[in-house]
């Protein structure tokens, strides 16, 4: 029996479309493709199709669709989109696409129609009612030619999805061979036509939360629930790195006052501070870093699956300890859950945190019974694999030359030549700015061992907006830019948010370059969802809008 392994993934760099799905129906299983043009999303239609809906469950299950990809696009009426068949190895010619394992076929069950946004399945053999296994197609229009009985109904997509299908459907089609591949979807066409960027499914899987969670608005019905941005306290005297009005918050997104950025040579983070829940604290952190001690730190240790902590240590001199307040008292009433930010303090001295604290990379609840519960006084908005990839780094203990808090100090580079400032994790800066970021970062970054886990990357991304968020050169001169994926223009067009530009400094990072005389953004490589992509290159099509379009790409490394 031929057994499915996971391959290099072989992406077309396209921005997730943000989930903002509605809320099925009934309570039915959720199952999502995760996209190289978004996320794809589908209620399982269990009463009306049982057998193959849990047919289609069962390749998920086994990983069946990983690495697989639209093979299959008809235009016209009816019009569909195919997927099921095929995977990509990567391994850059006509050899490289298997044929996915099969289970044992099922046959047609009675069906509802064909309508727009429905989901069925495909016979392997057109003249045979029982050969259905892994194929499926996604109804682009109202299909009645496929009421035939031949195709089962057996799912249907929901909210923002048909977003992302639709944009499939009105890609070009090539011919890469006779056998059922001579209309595959292509982003664009390429000269070999062989390296024409398909959409690719690198993920299929069950959605484990409820179906309101995948909503714009959460699961509060009213929209007001939850922790809402910048209700507490004035927070700091930071200002921001800007004058005037801050930007109105668009759909999908959140205006978090007096947030706090933390700049460090593997990438940026911001947390929301909590003065809600804990006052005094937040006040605290503030001082330290509106006065400007944060910056120029290190992150100092890091413990996988635990946290990693920061705030106590200079990097030039290399150890030394900053300037420190007097102890605050602690103040502890927030879990210690994945995301958020608390204060480290001396073991079995309640109330003795001064200026370090650290980031909680997975449920700590364990924290909150240990001498009162450790202090929570903010939590990662955005820049969640930023910490993540802090947190997978390799570590050495350095006690012996530079003290006891270096005992599992995390390195970006090891040499030779003993540990220099520039193999650590370093803070270049943390600062108060009024901005708007979304959360869409927090907790899905590369913290679980994927491709991606522990990488630094030029690029963030934001499954929820459709967003990068990057360092790029303009000239000489470095800045963090905002590119948005323009759903007016056909193919992947995106443009700059020029409302939200601001200088960055240069501390090392990787850096994309953007040529406004030749016309060329280039990124090295970009995160999406922990798979890397590189060499990823657009050309400017409309300069009064700064709008670039997706030219090529490299295949992602292993």
């Amino acid at each position: 029996m031929q057994k499915f392994i996971r391959l290099p993934l072989h992406l077309a760099f396209i921005l997730l479309i943000f989930l903002g799905f509605s809320l099925p129906a009934r309570a039915q299983t959720i199952i999502c493709l995760q996209t190289t043009i978004g996320d794809i999303c589908m209620e399982l239609l269990e009463t009306e199709a049982p057998v193959t809906a849990q047919n289609f469950l069962a390749y998920v299950n086994q990983g069946s669709y990983r690495n697989s990809f639209f093979h299959l696009g008809v235009k016209g009426s009816p019009a569909y989109v195919q997927a099921g068949r095929y995977a990509d190895t990567g391994a850059g010619d006509i050899s490289a696409l298997q044929e996915i394992f099969r289970r044992p076929a099922i046959g047609n069950e009675s069906s509802i129609p064909n309508t727009r946004a429905t989901v069925a399945s495909v016979r392997d053999d057109p003249n045979d009612p029982n050969s259905v296994t892994s194929q499926y197609l996604i109804n682009v229009t109202d299909n009645p030619a496929l009421d035939d009985g031949s195709h089962t109904v057996f799912a249907r997509i929901i909210g923002d999805g048909m977003v992302a299908v639709d944009l499939l459907a009105s890609f070009p089609l090539v011919a890469l061979n006779e056998n059922g591949l001579s209309q595959v979807p292509v982003v664009g066409q390429e000269i070999p036509v062989f390296n024409s960027p398909r959409v690719l499914i690198f993920e299929a899987t069950v959605f484990e939360g409820e179906a309101c969670e995948l909503e714009a608005s959460g699961c509060d019905a009213d929209g007001d629930g939850g922790a809402d941005a910048g209700d507490g306290g004035d927070g700091g005297t930071g200002g921001g790195d800007g004058g005037g009005e801050p930007p109105t918050p668009g759909e999908g997104e959140t205006l978090y006052e007096d947030a706090v950025c933390v700049d460090t040579n593997v990438g940026e983070f911001c947390m929301e501070l909590l003065p809600d829940a804990a006052p005094e604290t937040v006040e605290n952190f503030l001082n330290y870093v509106t006065s400007g001690r944060y910056d120029d730190t290190l992150v100092h240790r890091s413990v996988p699956n635990f946290v990693i902590q920061a705030g106590g240590y200079r990097s030039n001199p290399l150890g030394t300890g900053i300037q420190r307040d007097g102890t605050v008292q602690n103040e502890f009433s927030l879990s210690n859950s994945r995301g958020t930010v608390a204060m480290a303090r001396i073991g079995g001295q309640v109330n003795s945190a001064t200026s370090e604290w650290f980031v909680n990379l997975v449920n700590n609840a364990q924290l909150d019974t240990v001498d009162g519960g450790f202090t929570v006084f903010a939590r990662v908005i955005s820049g969640m694999s930023v910490v993540d990839a802090i947190g997978n780094l390799p570590r050495t203990n350095q006690q012996n030359s530079l003290g006891n808090a270096f005992g599992e100090l995390p390195l970006t580079d090891q040499d030779n030549d003993g540990i220099q400032a520039d193999d650590l994790v370093l803070v270049h800066r943390v600062y108060v700015t009024d901005v708007i970021v979304d959360d869409s970062d927090n907790g899905t970054g590369g913290g679980d061992g994927g491709s991606g886990g522990g990488v630094t990357t030029t690029a963030t991304y934001s499954a929820v907006l459709g967003t990068i968020n990057l360092p790029v050169y303009i000239n000489d001169t470095l800045y963090r830019v905002i590119l948005a994926r323009d759903t007016s223009q056909s193919g992947v067009v995106l443009r700059v948010d020029t409302t939200r530009i601001y200088y960055l400094a240069d501390v090392g990072q990787e850096t994309a370059t953007m040529n406004l005389d030749s016309g060329i953004l280039f990124v090295p490589s970009i995160n999406v969802l922990g798979t890397i992509v590189t060499d990823v290159e657009f050309e400017l099509v409309d300069f009064e809008t700064l709008s670039f379009k997706l030219r090529s790409y490299s295949l992602a490394a292993d």
